[in-house]
């Protein structure tokens, strides 16, 4: 499944959360697991969009807030709100989609990877990490899960990346890249191939703090920071060419 470059921005939702909306199949069981208060899984319920959900908090506030909202609009017998961590609040095969949205990719990384038995039957990942997005497509390579949609969306200010995948060939998205596979994991494979409309920015953003850790390499004295300014050099010259190969493109 591709997900569309223009997001439908959901009401009651941000286009960060409406992003992630947009790569959820429509009528399936979703485990949504730190829901920030369930906004998600309530507002597919509204639209008509959800079989049944599944919220999953981990702390007392965060779990009482979800429930309060999912009591309030009157939806507790679409939507269960469960305390536990990660997958711990599922039953091997009782959801259907998983997502993950708004923490850090080695924190997602790490709740698949303490519940791979709870993914056995799982049809999708939907999976939003606010950073180390490598780190989340290296984990599904790794795993056998094939990334089948990307989208980039731009929200004050800030860029967020939506990664879907499904159980699959972990080398399908890459096949043809002209990118090394380790470069791939922070580009992305599909929205490389699908030439994302905001996929010049982000590399443009990458170079912006390469240069900044470089200016603060460039005071340094040691046989080390020597070492690794030049190797920050050959890196920033590798996604220079790329931000370039972009800009040949769209022109």
């Amino acid at each position: 499944m591709k997900m569309n470059k223009q997001v439908r921005q959901v009401d009651g939702l941000s286009l960060r959360l409406s992003a992630v909306a947009d790569a959820i199949p429509s009528g399936r069981v979703v485990a949504d697991i730190g829901s920030d208060h369930a906004q998600l899984l309530i507002a597919l319920a509204q639209a008509g969009l959800l079989k049944r959900g599944i919220a999953g908090e981990v702390n007392e506030g965060p779990w009482k807030n979800a429930s309060q909202n999912v009591n309030d609009a009157d939806l507790q017998h679409q939507i269960q709100v469960r305390r536990g961590n990660g997958l711990d609040v599922l039953k091997v095969g009782e959801a259907e989609v998983v997502v993950i949205a708004g923490m850090g990719g080695h924190l997602i990384t790490s709740i698949l990877d303490r519940s791979l038995h709870k993914m056995e039957k799982l049809e999708r990942l939907v999976l939003q990490p606010n950073n180390g997005v490598d780190h989340v497509r290296r984990w599904l390579y790794r795993h056998g899960w094939e990334i089948d949609g990307e989208n980039l969306v731009r929200e004050a200010g800030i860029l967020y990346e939506v990664v879907t995948a499904s159980p699959g060939d972990p080398d399908q998205p890459y096949r043809g890249l002209p990118l090394p596979l380790e470069q791939a994991y922070e580009v992305g494979p599909l929205l490389w191939q699908e030439r994302h409309p905001l996929l010049l920015h982000k590399l443009t953003e990458k170079l912006e703090g390469l240069d900044r850790i470089l200016q603060q390499l460039e005071l340094g004295r040691s046989p080390e920071a020597r070492q690794r300014l030049q190797q920050l050099k050959q890196t920033r010259e590798e996604w220079r060419r790329w931000q370039q190969w972009l800009q040949q493109d769209e022109n």
